[in-house]
């Protein structure tokens, strides 16, 4: 006999709810029963039939079957109406017992977004995890509280460049860049995305000269400097990149996280041979999210996903620069980063993709100080060079956390007032 409609349904107050990741969705369909199509998409990324199969007994289904959470139509129309064959739209919520997944993020993926990412206009818009199994995936193993402990940096906004050009330059060239901007006063400097192990700029050897700059700026300066060496590659080769990194001396390394992928990113994090931060970057993500109606949300991407993965540090999209994310969109991939997500240590958020020195007042005002500014061009292309550039960011840094603003004295600063004269101050 059938299932009725209301038994495939849950309520949120469910006590067995704290045994299940649940996902939300948006779905546009032409479908006539959307309560029976949500029944389906359960059964596919659970149990995986829609009809009794031989063997099948009741007790284990119930065990490892989806359920059905809750279904809403938008807009939240009351009445019944003729079909009109026009698609309707629903954010669906699914219920997955945490026993079929085990503790690691490929395996949720496939049960959250498996084969029902092909069922049409869908997009996963948001996980919701049970305590157990957050506390089994790896988390940031430094987080924000551990970087700053790091770099003996209690509550100011950190600065981080990416060395610019971003590829094409032989280690010795890129080492004196980033002897420019470390001494200049950029706390973290990092290989760009595009930049590897290539033959003209091998890792180990580009790791070698750079750290020796990054020495000689810290001596200058007196602060603590990290260096973020990219290690991005296959599972095997970047394990062993990484690992061999931190044996020659790194103190920080950084991937590509959605090319190379989320459970690489938790086997970096896990393996105590390895112990520094992990910075990861945003490419590829478009790929990911940017359709309104199918992949999955940046939210959830660069917020929960990537914290839960491991990473410590993230570049993401802002609204202020390239990449025109939405406002509401940027806050939520921060919160999603440094809210509470039972006892997980916050990751710390890079705001990069263009950003100037008159972006500061606003980055403080919507994000507070824990941040970190990313600047590539407002660095390296400063009139008076990367040094000044960055001395400039961190002038202005020093102005809006006691003022909120530059409060009219960045003439006072030199390399400040060049780079606001050249690129202008942001409207907060």
């Amino acid at each position: 006999m059938k299932v009725s409609d209301v038994e495939t349904l849950l309520l949120p107050e469910d006590p067995q709810l704290g045994d299940y990741l649940i996902g939300t969705y948006l779905l546009r369909t032409r479908a006539g029963n959307i309560l029976e199509l949500a029944s389906d998409m359960a059964s596919e990324q659970t149990i995986g039939t829609w009809v009794e199969v031989p063997g099948q007994s009741v007790g284990e289904v119930t065990k490892h079957a989806g359920k059905v959470l809750s279904v809403w139509e938008i807009p939240d129309i009351e009445q019944s109406a003729s079909e009109s064959g026009l698609p309707r739209e629903y954010i669906i919520q699914i219920a997955y017992p945490q026993v079929n997944i085990g503790k690691q993020l490929p395996m949720l993926l496939t049960t959250a977004f498996g084969n029902i990412s092909m069922f049409g206009d869908i997009k996963l818009i948001d996980l919701t995890l049970p305590r157990e199994l957050a506390e089994g995936l790896p988390g940031p193993q430094f987080g924000i509280d551990g970087v700053r402990k790091l770099l003996g940096i209690e509550n100011r906004p950190l600065l981080n460049t990416m060395i610019k050009p971003s590829t094409g330059i032989r280690p010795e060239t890129g080492a004196e860049l980033l002897y420019a901007a470390a001494a200049g006063g950029a706390d973290i400097v990092k290989d760009d995305e595009v930049l590897a192990d290539p033959e003209f700029s091998p890792a180990l050897r580009r790791l070698e000269v750079y750290m020796k700059k990054l020495q000689a700026a810290e001596g200058e300066t007196g602060e603590k400097k990290l260096y973020a060496l990219n290690v991005t590659d296959e599972p095997e080769r970047c394990l062993r990149k990484a690992e061999e990194a931190v044996q020659n001396g790194a103190n920080a390394i950084m991937i590509n996280f959605l090319p190379a992928g989320l459970g690489l990113v938790s086997s970096l994090a896990r393996d105590t041979r390895i112990g520094v931060p992990i910075l990861a970057h945003l490419d590829f993500g478009g790929a990911l999210f940017a359709s309104p109606r199918h992949g999955i949300s940046s939210v959830l991407l660069y917020g929960k996903l990537a914290r839960l993965a491991g990473v410590d540090l993230v570049t993401i999209p802002s609204p202020y620069g390239k990449f025109s994310l939405q406002y509401l969109k940027y806050i939520r991939i921060v919160a999603g980063l440094r809210g509470a997500l039972y006892q997980m240590p916050g990751t710390f958020p890079i705001v990069g993709g263009g950003i100037r020195q008159g972006d500061l007042p606003r980055l403080l005002r919507d994000l507070g100080p824990n941040f970190v500014v990313g600047a590539g061009g407002a660095i390296y292309a400063h009139p008076g060079g990367p040094a000044a550039g960055a001395r400039a960011f961190r002038q202005g840094l020093e102005l809006v956390m006691q003022h909120g603003d530059f409060a009219g004295r960045e003439k006072e600063f030199p390399e400040l007032a060049a780079a606001l004269q050249r690129w202008g101050t942001a409207e907060i």
